[in-house]
């Protein structure tokens, strides 16, 4: 079976599950509000507000705009404590996300480690939102590219870190098995996974945090993906975002920015 094949299944299997979740959302703190389809404006003034690291002037506030072959492309960059040679830290939104929706709620933990890059999806939606669809030979050269333009910032060529929010979660790992990325470390939110992990430490990943509100309808199996994973003897952690749904606006902050400094190798 090729791999957009079963890519279009599991997306089909996994509808259900996001349903459930957004229902669950629904009686939540507003937790929805927050997902990449979100309004840009009300993500931001979240994150704003509970990032000490910003004050100090640790990392950037606001993100820059890199040009890559044509291309946008929305980014953070390196905080003032990252490494000589910083690693490059790629965030992949959900279905009919905005790549400027979520990409500022993970620059804290992407920053201490090097330039965090937020690409857009390949399939425009009617409202203006985008979606990565099911051809990971399409989704290849967009993630490419926003490697390509942090290592032309001063990022080290070595493997990053993918972060992956529910439909970006598969496309990192598609990445990942289909040998057309290469990372250290993934972040894996929201999506119903079951990573194979001789796969993954066969491709170089040395590292897997996984995570989920405890909303969301994902948490329960992403816990138990992470004790087997790390049963198997990949270090993997699953990381509880709180009383969310599916979202990764969360009161906690720290949990997100300790997720990617993790998976990125800090202890």
């Amino acid at each position: 079976m090729s791999i957009s094949l079963t890519r279009a299944l599991r997306r089909l299997s996994f509808a259900g599950v996001v349903v459930a979740t957004l229902l669950g959302s629904a009686l939540s703190r507003g937790a929805a509000a927050g997902t990449d389809a979100g309004p840009t404006a009300r993500t931001e003034a979240h994150v704003r507000t509970s990032l000490g690291g910003e004050t100090r002037g640790v990392y950037s506030r606001l993100p820059i705009t890199l040009q890559t072959e044509g291309h946008e492309l929305l980014a953070f960059p390196p905080a003032k404590t990252a490494a000589a040679r910083p690693m490059t830290v790629v965030y992949l939104h959900g279905a009919r996300g905005r790549a400027a929706n979520g990409c500022p709620a993970f620059r804290s933990g992407a920053s201490e480690l090097g330039w965090l890059v937020c690409p857009e999806a390949i399939e425009p939606q009617p409202d203006g939102s985008w979606s990565w669809g099911a051809d990971v030979f399409q989704q290849r050269p967009v993630v490419a590219r926003a490697i390509h333009a942090a290592e032309a910032k001063g990022a080290s060529p070595e493997p990053g870190v993918a972060v992956g929010f529910s439909q970006g979660s598969y496309v990192a790992l598609d990445l990942v098995r289909a040998r057309f990325a290469r990372f250290r470390g993934l972040v894996l939110l929201g999506a119903e996974l079951h990573p194979n992990v001789k796969t993954l430490r066969d491709a170089g990943v040395r590292r897997v945090a996984l995570g989920a509100g405890q909303l969301d309808a994902t948490y329960a199996s992403l816990e138990e993906e992470a004790l087997r994973m790390a049963n198997e003897g990949l270090e993997a952690r699953f990381f509880d975002l709180g009383r969310v749904g599916h979202t990764y606006v969360v009161d906690d902050t720290a949990v997100l920015r300790d997720a990617i400094a993790w998976a990125g190798g800090k202890d």
